[in-house]
């Protein structure tokens, strides 16, 4: 579980206000107990901040010249509706009505006359409703990767009864006229079908124990480094075809390498990073999957240009995945993803 130092890590938070004085002292505050915050002095400031960067948090001066605060949280709930709005009063009497708060969805008020560190304790408030909100998130993030992995594997089945069917009717064929058994073309057509059956039968089967083990919450596996492959290419080939996404697989491990711990987590994790990026992706770009290890690591890395186009609570929701696994560590910049598993 998240420490509250490392959620705060993730949050970033805007603070608006007229007043120079108070808004070099309070950013000074909070960026000293360890939030990353941004600065604007007006309203028409912050909504140009708000368009070019993600905000958890807004901390918003009630009355200001020019935009006040309610005519700048009516523009922001037309561009973010979940962002956690702390209205900032210079006087108790300020208080805006309970009416404008329920209407906009302002989360809370902050009277600056109560001191700075009342205001810690409305960001600690506005940082647990973030959390919550984040919790309901992963949940679906979670719920949303086996509804993307069933659909895969419904593919891939719905493919294999195609071809059970065809080395049927090639059967049927053969029985309801020996003869034809003596024919070389006739018996390279069964035995073709009977390998491509048994080949996709068996990714299948990768998937099908990979689900189940994430179903029954089993939190250690061993897998071969070359079902790690065929599975990540089941699982996303549909969204790759429809894309017209190349994705590029590499293996740079000892052979028959087995690999254990919290493989099976990483591998859900993995196919959900590069569906998100296959999503944003236009027609023809590649990604590249590459498997290596050093004496301590397995590491899972995944490159690709459009890294930096991924939305930022989903880079939020997949670290926090990530640090709820053990052993496990992430490392994230523009072009590049690297996930990286202790050998224990």
């Amino acid at each position: 579980m998240m420490t509250y130092s490392e959620l705060i890590k993730n949050i970033n938070i805007l603070l608006v206000d007229d007043d120079e004085d108070y808004l070099i002292m309070t950013n000074a505050f909070l960026k000293q107990l360890g939030y990353n915050v941004d600065t604007a002095i007006n309203g028409k400031d912050a909504l140009e901040m708000l368009n070019r960067k993600n905000y958890q948090i807004l901390l918003l001066d009630y009355f200001m010249p020019e935009m006040n605060g309610e005519e700048v949280i009516k523009e922001v709930r037309n561009i973010d509706k979940e962002i956690i709005i702390i209205l900032q009063t210079g006087f108790s009497g300020q208080k805006p009505p309970v009416e404008t708060m329920q209407t906009l969805n302002i989360q809370n008020y902050y009277d600056k006359t109560e001191g700075i560190d009342k205001l810690n304790l409305e960001l600690i408030s506005a940082v647990k409703i973030f959390n919550q909100q984040n919790e309901i998130e992963l949940d679906r993030y979670r719920q949303n990767a086996i509804a993307n992995l069933m659909s895969s594997v419904a593919q891939e089945i719905k493919a294999n009864l195609l071809s059970v069917s065809a080395g049927i009717e090639v059967t049927n064929m053969l029985i309801q006229d020996k003869s034809l058994m003596i024919e070389n073309e006739n018996i390279e057509k069964l035995n073709s079908s009977y390998i491509r059956s048994r080949e996709s039968l068996g990714r299948v089967d990768k998937v099908l124990t990979a689900i189940i083990n994430q179903s029954n919450n089993a939190t250690n596996q061993v897998m071969k480094d070359s079902d790690i492959v065929d599975i990540i290419k089941l699982m996303l080939k549909t969204t790759s075809y429809d894309k017209g996404i190349e994705l590029n697989t590499k293996v740079s491990l000892k052979a028959g390498s087995y690999i254990s711990g919290a493989v099976n987590d990483i591998l859900f994790i993995v196919c959900e990073i590069l569906r998100e990026i296959m999503e944003i992706s236009n027609s023809g770009s590649s990604i590249l999957f590459v498997l290596t290890e050093d004496q301590d690591n397995w590491y899972f890395n995944i490159s690709s240009t459009n890294i930096s186009k991924i939305n930022s609570s989903k880079v939020y929701l997949i670290k926090r995945l990530i640090v709820s696994l053990e052993s496990v560590e992430l490392e994230i910049n523009d072009d590049k993803i690297n996930i990286m598993l202790k050998k224990v």
